[in-house]
């Protein structure tokens, strides 16, 4: 099975589970912006969760499929087209030969498509995510190309017509993860008392916009500065995705995938793991609000994810077994 990128995107990559155990080389983790979205494409298709998907940017690319291939798309902020025709989305589908895949997006959201089998990718350093700063992994370590071919690793037959299956992902589950989208939870971190009085209050009441600079690396934003009680030098430190820094001008910058492992500026908050996907569908001008949370309601509700994504895999997984058992 096997696609052709007829148009390419902004940036379209192959980004699988994260690359581990490697931070103190300077080697981050990188993998999907969106690991909700990422796993819950592979569960539909019944793949691994860390199968190599595409990640797709707005704008997006327009894709031939030259074989019939069973795929998912989870995201959000853009609707899916197979010849004209709309495709749900969350759902597993089987996309007929020779069909034309594309995609009407707004500025902002991250899709992720999934194939049965997962696509084949290059793997580097135990993870088959692209690492674009050092050119590997994915697909020969780049995003892809206009004229670019990608295999799965499925050998079934699935006829050649596009079929819609009738089982898929609720919208009452979904906004469990991304509702409301712009409130953005966050513990306190490590230089959060750095802070001025008012400079804590306005981090959790003022608004901030995510601005065109953003990218895999970072998400800057602009708002209210936020004042600290005096300019101290710092370090580099360890950092992660979604630690929240302040720049010497008083903005902030939230740490994304790409992230550097170490960084010197103060780490004033930490989105929880449970928010990550939905600042991942976010882009620039958007806002968003900043939410404090102990550390023990941070760690309830990413359980409570992670049991969502248990459910939607067994879930999955039973459909399957009796589809293919037709």
């Amino acid at each position: 099975m096997s696609i052709e990128i007829r148009k390419a995107g902004l940036l379209t990559l192959l980004v699988a589970g994260e690359r581990t155990g490697f931070r103190q080389l300077g080697i981050g983790p990188s993998g999907a912006m969106d690991s909700f979205a990422m796993r819950v494409a592979n569960f539909l298709v019944g793949n691994d969760a860390s199968a190599a998907v595409l990640e797709m940017h707005p704008p997006l690319p327009e894709i031939i499929f030259q074989k019939a291939t069973m795929i998912s798309l989870t995201g959000t902020g853009f609707e899916a087209m197979v010849n004209e025709e709309q495709l749900p989305l969350w759902k597993p589908v089987v996309i007929g030969e020779n069909a034309c895949l594309q995609f009407k997006s707004k500025s902002s959201g991250r899709a992720y498509l999934a194939a049965r089998g997962g696509w084949k990718a290059e793997s580097w350093l135990s993870s088959q995510s692209t690492h674009l700063g050092v050119h590997a992994g994915g697909y020969f370590g780049r995003a892809l190309k206009k004229g670019d071919v990608l295999e799965t690793n499925n050998k079934e037959h699935l006829g050649h017509e596009t079929k819609i299956f009738p089982w898929g992902i609720s919208s009452v589950e979904l906004d469990k993860v991304y509702s409301p989208q712009t409130l953005i939870r966050c513990v306190p971190g490590v230089e959060f008392n750095w802070l001025s009085d008012h400079g804590k209050k306005t981090l959790e009441s003022a608004s901030f916009t995510i601005t065109g600079k953003s990218n895999r690396m970072g998400f800057r934003l602009v708002g209210e500065p936020i004042s600290m009680m005096q300019q101290i030098e710092l370090v580099s430190s360890p950092v992660d995705f979604g630690t929240v820094q302040r720049l010497p001008d008083g903005n902030l910058i939230i740490l994304m995938a790409d992230h550097q492992t170490t960084g010197g500026y103060p780490r004033i908050a930490s989105v929880i793991k449970a928010d990550l996907p939905k600042l991942a569908q976010l882009g620039p001008s958007d806002n968003i609000t900043f939410m404090m949370i102990g550390l023990a309601e941070a760690e309830r509700l990413f359980l409570s994810r992670e049991k969502i994504l248990a459910e939607i895999k067994a879930g999955c997984r039973e459909q399957l077994n009796k589809y293919l058992a037709k």
